[in-house]
């Protein structure tokens, strides 16, 4: 390192502790330059302070696409409630308002974070407050411009815990009502309730639910008024049927290649399939293995693949008067299952082996085998554990679920896998709009009636989040919003805030570490498998990236 660059790394590492443990980890070898390019956007260092610390900083510019033509697109499953942002809980429904909508910061490949909304995010010392800068020139599809107003009541509503809002999943713990402040037109402060180091995550495409509207928004108007930033507008929707979007010529970023989206609504894997087969649709959003094998080696058809930590959530009820309160039980169960088996036959090669926490091999932080053992499948342990539950003999349950891509085919492999631990299991597989149906208010009013909150033992799809918070916070921490296990540990809470708090990837994994041990020990929920996102496309679709968050992004998406 010359002169001229140790004295600009060395400007860097004088702002304050967070630039000094991220630079020192960095030079320390602690990981590499990708990993260090992720933290460092993580933490609001700009493009030139990276290129000072790596002595280079190449970008690639996006080649722009063809312009014209409209987009047909299949998204699958229809939205399972009201096109209402910060309610989103669902697929669809995320699927749906991310076409048209925009958030302060986007997540992309490789867990980085690019400015969206918002130009710059700055922390204070200890990450307890951030400063975030808008971007200037911003115009709702309404017209009016974009300030910190918007921001604000956005955020607002969204932490409300009268809402209904679901980001409550990832801001609780972090950001209060009360804890965002206007600072002028162009800059927001959230002051969060606790030091969060990822907290610009959170800010992300990664809390769905966090798309950006006026300060006058009117609940219930998303789907009837366009009024998003985004590069496309919503101009019609039928429930389970359609939508329609145009492009938005007012749009920050310029124009968009496309003239359009065309939405059709799918309950049917095979039949989305056929309609990309017969060239009646252009994409469909999400696909599995298991359920659209038709369209792998096909060539008419290009896979796009995206690695992340989307996965199934098995949670199983600890507070019910039936065996399932027994850890023991819960335990054995989990121990029926060969997980690399269940991989190979759902997926081969597009998953990660699960070990029933929500740290997935893609996450830096993640621990894992040898220091947390890698769960295995022991018929003998099982049977011990049931027997000293006082369940040798077994007893009979219902698992509930949703008719969503492999998820059927797991439930029928969980229930063969507990026979042999004398577990009588049944089925209910209902669809997505019935299984995700009901109130889900979440505490301190309870868990609402929704079956996907409340049967015994369940099974759920979950979507990729950039950073674990969101699966701690609302899966398994005491009260959490969707805590379907009903799951309350003081011991796993503490050390999920720590793993929250802490800045240093050494901190994060003794965290994760002591957070994996005690899930291990108490298997609330069983995290089979992580498998990458997949959607599938004509091979005239360009420039498409398949979120693993399931986000539709076609603001540089082109057909050619």
């Amino acid at each position: 390192m010359n002169r001229e660059w140790r004295r600009k790394v060395e400007t860097i590492r004088q702002r304050g502790p967070i630039e000094r443990t991220l630079l020192d980890e960095f030079f320390d070898l602690k990981y590499d330059r990708r990993e260090f390019i992720r933290r460092a956007t993580m933490f609001g260092l700009s493009a030139s302070a990276i290129g000072a610390v790596l002595a280079a900083c190449t970008t690639t510019p996006s080649t722009p696409g063809t312009s014209g033509g409209r987009l047909r697109m299949g998204i699958i499953p229809p939205p399972a409630h009201t096109i209402e942002p910060h309610t989103f809980a669902d697929q669809g429904a995320l699927e749906t308002g991310s076409i048209a909508g925009e958030h302060l910061i986007r997540t992309a490949p490789g867990l980085q974070l690019i400015p969206e909304l918002a130009v710059s995010w700055t922390p204070n010392t200890d990450a307890s407050a951030w400063t975030v800068k808008l971007r200037s020139g911003v115009k709702f599809q309404t017209g009016q411009a974009m300030t910190a107003d918007d921001v604000v009541a956005t955020y607002n509503r969204l932490v409300d815990p009268n809402s209904g809002s679901q980001a409550i999943s990832a801001f609780k713990g972090s950001l209060s009502p009360g804890g965002i402040k206007k600072v002028d037109d162009l800059t927001v402060m959230f002051q969060l309730d606790a030091p969060t180091a990822s907290f610009p995550y959170l800010l992300s495409s990664t809390t769905y639910q966090a798309i950006v509207l006026p300060a006058n928004y009117q609940l219930g108007t998303f789907t009837s008024k366009p009024q998003t930033t985004g590069a496309f507008k919503l101009t019609s929707y039928t429930p389970g049927v359609s939508a329609k979007y145009d492009r938005y010529d007012g749009w920050w970023g310029g124009k968009a290649a496309l003239d359009g989206v065309d939405v059709t609504y799918y309950s049917d894997a095979a039949a989305a399939d056929a309609a990309l087969l017969a060239s009646t649709i252009d994409l469909i959003g999400q696909i599995q293995l298991a359920s659209d094998r038709s369209l792998f080696n096909n060539p008419k058809v290009q896979i796009f693949n995206s690695h992340g930590a989307t996965h199934r959530e098995v949670p199983m009820r600890v507070d019910l008067n039936n065996p399932l309160k027994d850890p023991k039980v819960r335990q054995a169960i989990a121990l029926t299952l060969d997980r690399p088996a269940i991989v190979n036959t759902l997926f081969t090669s597009f998953a990660d082996i699960g070990n029933d926490t929500p740290w997935a091999p893609v996450y830096p932080s993640t621990v894992g085998a040898p220091d947390v053992p890698q769960r295995a499948q022991d018929l003998t342990t099982a049977k011990q554990l049931m027997s000293a539950a006082g369940y040798a003999n077994g007893f009979k349950i219902t698992l509930t679920t949703e008719q969503t891509g492999e998820i059927p085919q797991l439930a029928q492999i969980i229930q063969s896998a507990v026979k042999a631990i004398n577990i009588d299991m049944s089925l209910s597989i209902l669809t997505a709009t019935a299984y995700f149906n009901g109130t889900q208010t979440g505490p301190p009013s309870g868990w609402g009636n929704t079956p996907w909150l409340n049967a015994p033992i369940n099974i759920t799809d979950w979507g990729h989040r950039a950073v674990p918070n969101v699966f701690l916070s609302a899966a398994l921490e005491t009260g959490g919003v969707w805590n379907a296990a009903h799951y309350s540990s003081s011991a796993f809470d503490s050390a999920a805030k720590a793993f929250v708090a802490a800045i240093s990837l050494s901190d994060q994994k003794t965290a994760a570490k002591q957070a994996e041990t005690i899930l291990l020990a108490d298997t609330p929920v069983i995290f089979p498998y992580f498998y990458n996102y997949l959607a599938a496309g004509s091979t005239s679709v360009k420039g498409y990236y398949a979120d693993p968050q399931g986000t539709v992004y076609l603001s540089k998406t082109s057909l050619g």
